[in-house]
């Protein structure tokens, strides 16, 4: 019979353990430990998730039913039909009620059903008071108060319309409704303002021509409101020059000239000064080009000619020169004689001076 083997005694609770020293093995010993609670946790996490993106589909599910609802109720062609599916779904839409209680109002306008045009208009600006389509639904009330002659009011919307909301596309368009009115109202003078404005704060436009259009027919009807422009006076003052001087002395110490007395030359006599001084200073400069050009030749010819040719040019200038004759060889006959004779020595160097300038 084999004995049973003897069990060794438990003592891995007498072992020291070894504690951990980073941060790193500290957060893996806290994992090992509670590792249970990690998972529970992470399996929370991934649940929220979950239910997150259920809700956030479930969310554009809805809304784009409820836009599906709209739309369908919009494309329909027949307005009263399009009036009751409106009265249908409008509690379901969601974001989009304000602007079908809009579109209802303006269904309601085209089947006659002021009533209910203005109670959806009403409730868009109560309810909503923050939509982007509020001063459309004051334009609907006014329009509706109008067609029920209520000008007052008309008048009170469309203007309210421009007073708060001066910067949207609807506010640019209701002076021409404001002169509209104004018009019934008899108030002509207003009313021809209201057409002006609306072709200064939307010009080049159907309001705009429309605007006009009414402008015309109300000349046409009150002339007297369109009075043409007086013409504008003539600011020069006619002056009679056969007034009489006033004969009182000027208290002046300066004297006092008559220009009756004065003999003022007539125009053609001035015309002739004026020529004559034009010929007398275009002539003179022509003459000073002509002596500057002259006498650059002639330096530029001295300049350029050799020495020999030079002395020569001054050996030769004293035959040339006027010089006196002797009365005695004139009397004999000599003449020829006289011009073969030499110069005297004693004039040479005074006329080599003289007609060589550029050794000097």
């Amino acid at each position: 019979m084999a004995r049973p083997r003897k069990k060794k005694p438990l003592t891995d609770h007498l072992l020291i353990k070894e504690e951990p020293k980073t941060e790193w093995q500290k957060a893996v010993a806290h994992l090992e430990e509670n590792y249970k609670l990690y998972i529970a946790g992470a399996i929370f996490l991934l649940l929220l998730v979950a239910i997150g993106a259920l809700i956030r589909m479930s969310a554009v599910i809805g809304e784009r039913e409820k836009a599906t609802r709209y739309a369908e109720a919009a494309l329909i062609e027949d307005p009263q039909e399009r009036l009751e599916r409106y009265k249908e779904v409008l509690d379901s839409l969601g974001r989009w009620t304000p602007e079908a209680l809009y579109r209802m109002g303006e269904t309601a306008i085209q089947v006659e059903q002021y009533d209910v045009a203005a109670e959806a208009f009403r409730r868009l600006q109560e309810e909503y008071p923050d939509s982007t389509y509020v001063p459309n639904a004051i334009d609907g009330l006014a329009f509706v108060a109008w067609n029920r002659g209520d000008l007052e009011a008309a008048l009170d919307g469309f203007e309210r319309i421009v007073e708060h909301w001066s910067g949207e596309f609807i506010a640019r368009r209701k002076f021409y409704d404001i002169g509209r009115v104004l018009e019934e109202m008899e108030r002509f003078e207003d009313a021809a303002g209201a057409y002006q404005q609306q072709l200064q704060v939307f010009p080049e436009s159907a309001i705009a021509r429309r605007a006009q259009q009414a402008l015309d027919e109300l000349a046409q009807a009150h002339p007297e409101l369109f009075p043409e422009p007086e013409p504008e006076e003539d600011l020069l003052v006619d002056v009679d020059l056969d007034d009489e001087v006033s004969e009182a002395p000027l208290e002046t110490d300066a004297p006092v000239i008559v220009l009756e007395d004065m003999e003022l030359p007539d125009d053609d006599a001035i015309e002739e000064a004026v020529d004559d001084e034009l010929d007398a200073e275009v002539s003179e400069e022509v003459s000073d080009d002509v002596e500057d050009e002259v006498t650059e030749e002639v330096v530029d010819e001295d300049a350029d000619m050799p020495a020999d040719d030079a002395d020569d040019s001054a050996e030769a200038t004293p035959e040339t020169e006027d010089e006196p004759v002797d009365n005695a060889a004139v009397d004999d006959g000599d003449t020829e004689d006289h011009d073969e004779e030499e110069p005297d020595t004693e004039d040479t160097p005074d006329a080599d001076v003289e007609a060589d300038p550029s050794e000097e």
